[in-house]
């Protein structure tokens, strides 16, 4: 449960950051899915951190799945399209993932 948390907590607080300090005026900023690129970049960063088997595998399902949504809604392609929020939730997610890889290696 320590990890669905780490991973919350680092996409939420991303995807704030990153609207509040990025985002233009007259751009939506509403819904979860900075929540949402935040957990895709959480697993697939704790794949690439953990090195665990189960873990790259399920990094691997995400990329094959989410690669090119992810792509294009990180990038500033569609206006009004709160793509800070996206981009935010991805490096909450990675980063969250990080702190977390470290923690256990350390434990």
């Amino acid at each position: 449960m320590s990890n669905f948390c780490e991973a919350t907590a680092g996409a939420m607080l991303g995807a704030g950051l990153c609207a509040w300090l990025f985002g233009a005026p007259g751009s939506l900023h509403i819904g979860a899915s900075g929540v949402v690129f935040g957990y895709a970049g959480y697993l697939v960063a704790r794949g690439y951190y953990t090195r665990n088997i189960g873990s790259i595998l399920v990094a691997l399902l995400v990329i094959s799945s989410f690669a090119f949504s992810m792509l294009f809604g990180v990038l500033p392609l569609y206006p009004g399209l709160s793509w800070q929020t996206h981009l935010g939730g991805l490096l909450g997610g990675v980063l969250a993932a990080r702190l977390g890889s470290s923690r256990q290696s350390r434990a």
